[in-house]
């Protein structure tokens, strides 16, 4: 059963959950001062307990903070957006995280989804511009978008995409994926725009993450699919372990070994007479 909080009470929660490591990442990642550093899985579990609220969505999105706005996505009752304020939330927003999370856990299922849509994709702002090619992506395998036009489309991401700012373009590529991979009678052509693109994000791609060039993006999810692996991606997994450090070799120890005898005595205390022994003697010993 979901538990009723107010949003004092969800702030302390988030605030008690903090971590400054997390939070010293999160300022350096774009998310502002105004933020705790609550790792992803600890906001899921509160939304748990919490449940849909969109009245305390909408209050812990008017605090700024950060992981109150994460947490607010996943309380918003997409039915309850009208369009107004749907561009109320997005528009002024900064951080592409907040965009993405907005839009595929919210506005995907908004009844004023495709208003959206179009507005953003055909208007000039950068991060509107990555949520409305985000949003028809989303709609596409929610079969929310049967009237597209997806050879205009098509052509449309091949002509847009190169001249593109940055985070328009992680839009743009995210929607020719979503295209190739949930309609497959496009496919071909969708590989075939990818590599006319080429590799246009050149940055290394994070360990453990897949390429954002759209034919081996494809390819990766197709052999996921089908529990296999691509060769770029063996190819990658392979270059990664070679770079793992070889374990540190263990010194050679200096001490000299103890004698067969000492390794092989009895516990049982020696007599006190030999305990004491004269140095001169115990000298001797070693010697010989």
């Amino acid at each position: 059963m979901p538990t009723q909080m107010t949003r004092s009470q969800v702030m302390k929660a988030l605030e008690a959950a903090g971590d400054p490591r997390v939070r010293e990442r999160y300022v350096r990642d774009g998310a502002g001062e105004n933020v705790f550093g609550v790792l992803m899985g600890k906001v899921r579990a509160l939304a748990g307990q919490v449940g849909q609220d969109h009245a305390l969505g909408l209050e812990l999105w008017a605090t700024g903070n950060h992981e109150a706005r994460l947490l607010a996505c996943m309380l918003l009752d997409p039915e309850a957006l009208t369009e107004k304020a749907a561009r109320e939330l997005v528009e002024p927003l900064t951080l592409p995280l907040l965009v993405d999370e907005l839009v595929g856990r919210v506005l995907v299922k908004a009844p004023v989804a495709e208003a959206l849509e179009k507005r953003w994709r055909d208007g000039d702002q950068e991060l509107p511009r990555r949520a409305g090619w985000k949003l028809l992506a989303g709609r596409i395998p929610a079969g929310l978008a049967k009237d597209l036009d997806v050879g205009a489309t098509l052509a449309r991401i091949e002509r847009e995409l190169p001249g593109a700012p940055y985070r328009v373009k992680e839009g743009l590529n995210y929607c020719l994926v979503w295209i190739g991979l949930h309609l497959p009678e496009h496919r071909a052509e969708v590989i075939a725009i990818g590599e006319r693109l080429g590799r246009w994000d050149t940055r290394p791609i994070p360990k453990g993450c897949t390429s954002s060039y759209a034919p081996e993006w494809i390819a990766a999810v197709l052999a996921l699919r089908k529990g296999e692996k691509t060769e770029a991606r063996k190819k990658m997994e392979a270059a990664a372990g070679k770079k793992k450090p070889a374990p540190a070799r263990e010194k050679p120890s200096t001490k000299k070994a103890a004698p067969a005898s000492r390794k092989s005595a009895s516990k049982t205390p020696a007599p006190a007479s030999q305990k004491r022994a004269p140095k001169k003697v115990a000298a001797r010993k070693r010697a010989g």
